[in-house]
Formats: structure tokens, sequence, C-alpha cells
């Protein structure tokens, strides 16, 4: 016999590992967890955290990519007319007449004027 049949006779008798146990009934354990049963696993009070935490990042998300909100005062102008004489303006005492002012959750969570 030559070397390669010896290999070959060799490798063929070797008992490998089974990559998938039994379980005790002699049936293939399931070891793929699907998205319901981690949602039975985390209940409603772990589905509503996650969900709470998702929506948190997206608030977060949205104040990075737009950190400031229109005025209401002056519907983002900047200016507020005369009542009187509407061709009078004047800039908006709440925005310093930008038109814009920081959103709340910019001002609680950055700590941002």
């Amino acid at each position: 016999m030559n070397l390669a049949h010896h290999i070959a006779v060799m490798l063929s008798t070797t008992a490998a590992p089974n990559p998938q146990p039994s379980n005790a009934a002699g049936q293939a354990a399931d070891t793929h967890s699907t998205v319901g049963d981690i949602a039975a696993s985390l209940g409603p009070t772990g589905m509503l955290l996650v969900f709470g935490l998702a929506v948190f990042a997206l608030y977060v998300i949205s104040l990075s990519l737009h950190p400031n909100a229109k005025c209401n005062r002056c519907k983002g102008m900047g200016r507020h007319r005369g009542s009187l004489f509407s061709y009078a303006t004047r800039p908006c005492n709440s925005c310093k007449g930008r038109g814009t002012h920081p959103r709340l959750g910019r001002k609680v969570l950055f700590k941002q004027p």
C-alpha cells in the first residue's frame, strides 16, 4: 500500500466530534433563536424598555442633525410687525432676531444655551 492510501484509511476511521449535539430524546437541539424567542424571554417590560431606548436614540440623532427649531413668536422671520403701523418692524424678543431657538432636548441633554 502506498502512503496516500494509508492516510485515507486513517482519516476515514478517525471519529470526529459531532458539531450538533443531540438532546436526551435523540433529536437535534434547536440552537437558532428567533426574534419571537428573544421577545418571549424579555417579556413585555423588557420589550418596552428596548423600544424606549430605540426611540431615545433616534431623538438624540435628530437633535444632532437639527439642533434648532423655528421661533414660535415670529414664525421664523426674526422680526415682529407693528400692530398699528404694519410696515414698522423690530427684532423678535424671544429669538433676538435670529428666527430660530435651540430645541428643548438640546438644552437639557447637551447643556447648550
